[in-house]
């Protein structure tokens, strides 16, 4: 929130949690010291809530330079979208460049151009990390945002903003008062459900495992901790020992609009 006002993520991001806003903030403390969030993606929670000391991290070093610069360069990145056109050949154009020697912000700016002109604004990478999503083929997209990206640039701070395996959070000396939300990417829940390569090295179920144990450590420490997956007996093994709440959500990602319904569970711990 921004002057009592919930600020909008201005990224379209597969998993994101804007669908269970409600249900997160009705768990979420109200006395946070500090806001930690791993997985950063369209940061809906983050912008929800808007606290002032906090640091976001993703292992997506575009995704980081991308939060990096509307922190520091808002403007120019507004800028460098206004000239950018929802056509299908300049579309691959774009997404053609190699994004590690682009200059930074334009970097940026093409990486909110791709996520709004994309299909359903998915981000996925090939093996050799570039981005490898097709044409969305929308007739009007909301590519420039302008007031979000504006609004946005306020709460954020690129000194904490950090590219950062989720591993690392060990590493961190927490307050009792501190809080982490996990949103890493959602263990699949059958079907076609190739979207976890998120960056060149998917996140795979030992990833999971080891998320599952970082947790489960803090939570032993006293943290204040939520996380979010797929509601799947693969992830309700992980999490047994902990609060688990299920809600009905949509998938953004699925090609078959009846097949998008589905179930994720939060979970949370010394909440």
């Amino acid at each position: 929130m921004l002057n009592g006002t919930s600020v909008k993520p201005f990224l379209k991001w597969a998993g994101g949690k804007a669908q269970l806003l409600n249900e997160l903030a009705k768990l979420c403390p109200n006395n946070i010291r500090k806001y930690y969030e791993p997985f950063l993606g369209g940061g809906a929670l983050f912008f929800f809530l808007g606290p002032k000391n906090y640091l976001l991290s993703d292992n997506n070093p575009e995704l980081i330079n991308l939060y990096k610069c509307v922190a520091d360069h808002p403007r120019e990145i507004v800028r460098n979208l206004e000239t950018m056109k929802n056509e299908e050949s300049y579309f691959y154009n774009i997404r053609n460049k190699n994004f590690f020697e682009l200059d930074k912000i334009y970097a940026a700016a093409r990486t909110i151009y791709l996520n709004r002109t994309c299909f359903n604004g998915l981000y996925r990478v090939n093996k050799k990390g570039h981005f490898n999503v097709p044409y969305g083929k929308y007739k009007n997209p909301n590519i420039v945002q302008k007031e979000k990206i504006l609004i946005a640039s306020r709460l954020l701070s690129s000194r904490k903003i950090k590219l950062m395996d989720f591993r690392e959070i060990e590493k961190i000396k927490f307050s009792k008062d501190d809080f982490i939300f996990f949103d890493p990417p959602y263990v699949p829940a059958g079907g076609y459900a190739d979207f976890k390569r998120y960056t060149q090295k998917q996140f795979t179920y030992d990833d999971h495992l080891e998320l599952a144990e970082i947790f489960t450590k803090l939570a032993t420490n006293k943290l204040r901790l939520i996380l979010t997956n797929s509601d799947t007996h693969f992830v309700r093994t992980l999490y047994k020992r902990h609060k688990i709440i299920t809600v009905e959500s949509k998938r953004l990602i699925n090609i078959k609009s009846d097949k998008r319904k589905s179930r994720d569970v939060i979970i949370y711990a010394n909440i």
